[in-house]
């Protein structure tokens, strides 16, 4: 039996994991974009919204919520009381892809203490909205207000709108990662090979031996010192006099170093 496709929560979880371990790689860069991305999506509808008392939204990774936009401080620190209590609208949303709005926080029994902290913060009122993607809650859009059912139809609709957006950012942020990785796992394999390459190029002129033999003497290496082939294979380009750790590398530019499409490139006459 195939195992079934991972879900976009598992997807953004393993991207997460290979950023962090991988930093400074292309996949990596993704992460502020998509943190900016929300953080401007927040902003740009709560200025949308008009009278409202922030907006926030909260992205699930490795199973734990995470708030990386929010239109202010406001909405920041009332995601943080509902994180701490444990329970609330938004995790709920993010937890089993339910839509809730709390007219009135303050009276608001459902969620422990998290409502008439939530309301003593500012937030009288709120909408949680899943976002969705492949019918999986991946994020929840928050819009707080500072009045007791504060928020009209009207922006309620927004806010759904908005989420719908978000769940294309989102899933477009997922794909270009993936993408990204890959790239960065095939540059990595074609510096593997040099390196390897270089190496039984050093074994066969030292030891007179076919590059068979050369390949066997550096997987013994490898064996031995439980190391991988490419830092067996470094190890022997180090003992090369003048040789540099550069010179293992295949000759790729770094992406960042890159000039953009028609930026300074040379010019075709018609």
């Amino acid at each position: 039996m195939s195992p079934s496709p991972a879900s976009p929560t598992e997807r953004l979880r393993d991207l997460s994991k290979e950023r962090r371990a991988q930093e400074g790689n292309a996949a990596a860069a993704l992460v502020p974009l998509l943190s900016d991305y929300l953080d401007d999506v927040s902003t740009r509808t709560a200025t949308r919204l008009g009278a409202v008392a922030g907006v926030a939204v909260t992205l699930s990774v490795d199973n734990e919520p995470w708030t990386v936009g929010a239109s202010n401080d406001l909405a920041a620190e009332v995601d943080l009381i509902q994180f701490e209590v444990g329970v609330g609208p938004c995790l709920l949303a993010l937890r089993r892809g339910v839509q809730t709005y709390a007219p009135d926080l303050a009276s608001d029994e459902r969620w422990s203490s998290y409502g008439p902290r939530a309301a003593a913060h500012g937030a009288a009122s709120c909408i949680s909205v899943p976002v969705l993607v492949d019918d999986t809650p991946v994020a929840v859009l928050k819009v707080y207000a500072a009045e007791v059912d504060g928020l009209t139809a009207q922006q309620q609709d927004v806010a759904r709108s908005v989420a719908l957006e978000v769940a294309g950012g989102i899933r477009l942020a997922v794909t270009l990662g993936e993408q990204a990785q890959l790239l960065d796992d095939r540059e990595a394999a074609m510096h593997t090979r040099r390196a390897i390459d270089l190496a039984l190029g050093v074994l066969m002129e030292r030891q007179q031996c076919s590059a068979a033999e050369a390949f066997m003497m550096l997987r013994t290496v490898s064996q031995h010192q439980n190391i991988k082939l490419r830092a067996a294979a470094q190890h022997v380009l180090g003992s090369v006099s003048g040789a540099t750790a550069e010179d293992a590398e295949a000759p790729f530019r770094d992406r960042s170093e890159r000039p953009a499409v028609g930026a300074g490139g040379p010019s075709r006459s018609a």
